[in-house]
């Protein structure tokens, strides 16, 4: 049988957005609750109730990072935009003008993915209204959530993940699915 986290992993990898393994962690937690809880009620841990509860954890803790913090402060954000920047130099990735709106930039890998015409990197934009926003470091780009906490440590988070989509070790959200 797939532990909880098996499971979350495997349901927010048909998603679009992108997810920390904090995130991914927090849901299996409340899986693991809302598993316990139908147990004690009589249920089977893989029975075909398990599957929406597998389903309910994992878009429960998402929307908890998908809507952002409205009440963030502008020293918050950028508190937090430093970590990010700081994050991505711990990563040894290269730091770029972002063509984002609040975006911090990174070059591409010299044997890595590159995106757009020209070629370029990535950036990541902190929205009040909707946390951490992966983009094509360009003008007119789409826009990819990653699920991860406002924290230094989700700053953290965020940074290896763009990482590995750098080095081509996650799937490229703007491939067509």
């Amino acid at each position: 049988m797939k532990t909880a986290v098996e499971r979350v992993h495997a349901l927010f990898g048909r998603y679009r957005g992108l997810y920390a393994p904090s995130v991914i962690s927090e849901a299996a937690g409340l899986l693991d609750e809302l598993l316990d809880t139908l147990e004690r009620h009589g249920h089977s841990r893989t029975g075909e109730a398990s599957g929406m509860l597998v389903q309910a954890a994992a878009d429960a803790v998402a929307e908890k990072y998908r809507r952002g913090r409205p009440d963030l402060t502008p020293g918050e954000r950028s508190q937090l935009e430093g970590s990010l920047r700081d994050a991505f130099l711990g990563e040894g990735l290269v730091l770029a003008p972002s063509q984002v709106r609040l975006g911090v930039a990174v070059e591409p890998l010299k044997d890595g993915r590159t995106w757009g015409v020209s070629g370029t990197g990535l950036a990541v934009a902190l929205y009040t209204d909707s946390g951490w926003e992966l983009m094509v470091n360009q003008l007119h780009t789409t826009v990819h959530t990653i699920h991860a906490p406002l924290t230094g440590s989700g700053a953290r988070e965020v940074a290896v993940i763009v990482h590995q989509l750098l080095k081509g070790q996650l799937p490229n959200p703007f491939a067509q699915r």
